[in-house]
């Protein structure tokens, strides 16, 4: 049998696949930015949910209103979730494909008993959990057979670090939905899966890494140091290179992964 070499410009077509819409929370900045502009080089319709309008007004503006539509999602907030995807069906119909990006990360140490802090841990699991939960059922409700679903998760989904018990707890708890989804979406011929990134260079992971220095008494360039020393490739991971992960699962390509939680984690773990 002889081997069929399609061109580089036919390979690249194959793997875009067909034009889709693709709803993206946490699409105003980091990981969900990055994933809206590296898909909107393609003719998919795109509809961007997140808090900061303004900043998705940009990037709209940016890919072309025609086809891409701010709409503004607080995953802490149902009736906000209802209504965003009302609005994105009406723009471009049913969602085919969902990227479930958005979440927050807030301190929740063990030894935290205040309402304060019982409230942060409720606040984590309601947006990083319950909240996407809640989301994806939404888009589910219409998504055609054939549709994609990818959480953007942790390579805490694989391992727990202290003082982020809340935010450990909702990864972990987030793939567990994963492999439940696509089992039950599996007849619809819906793929689910999930990314564990380690460190990104986004404001969140920042944030951590300043927070972490903090309660350490380390320099902001120790405890960055110190972090990607327990990595087999020291380095952070560009926003860019999650949503080639992205891109790839949505494509032909990854129609054969179903339940994964994939790592892209320059080696932090290796299980």
């Amino acid at each position: 049998m002889q081997t069929v070499r399609l061109p580089q410009s036919e390979l690249e077509k194959h793997l875009v696949g067909r034009p889709r819409h693709v709803f993206i929370s946490g699409a105003s900045r980091g990981i969900g930015e990055a994933v809206a502009r590296l898909l909107g080089e393609d003719p998919h319709r795109i509809s961007l949910g997140a808090r900061s309008y303004n900043r998705m007004l940009g990037i709209a503006m940016d890919l072309g209103q025609e086809r891409c539509f701010p709409v503004r999602l607080d995953l802490g907030d149902t009736t906000s979730i209802d209504e965003a995807i009302v609005a994105s069906e009406q723009k471009f119909g049913p969602i085919d494909v969902l990227v479930a990006n958005a979440g927050i990360n807030l301190p929740t140490p063990i030894d935290d008993t205040t309402d304060e802090g019982r409230q942060r841990f409720r606040r984590v699991l309601d947006v990083n959990l319950t909240g996407t939960y809640f989301l994806a059922q939404r888009v589910i409700d219409h998504m055609p057979n054939g549709g994609r679903i990818v959480f953007v998760g942790s390579v805490l989904a694989r391992m727990g670090v202290p003082g982020a018990s809340g935010y450990v707890a909702s990864k972990h708890a987030l793939q567990g939905l994963v492999r439940a989804m696509a089992v039950e979406l599996a007849p619809r011929n819906i793929r689910v899966n999930m990314i564990n990134p380690g460190w990104v260079d986004t404001q969140m992971a920042h944030e951590s890494l300043q927070r972490i220095a903090q309660a350490s008494g380390e320099t902001l360039q120790q405890t960055t140091a110190k972090m990607m020393s327990g990595q087999l490739i020291r380095r952070m991971i560009k926003p860019s290179e999650v949503a080639g992960y992205v891109k790839f699962l949505l494509s032909p390509a990854g129609d054969a992964i179903t339940g994964q939680g994939l790592d892209l984690s320059c080696g932090q773990v290796l299980i």
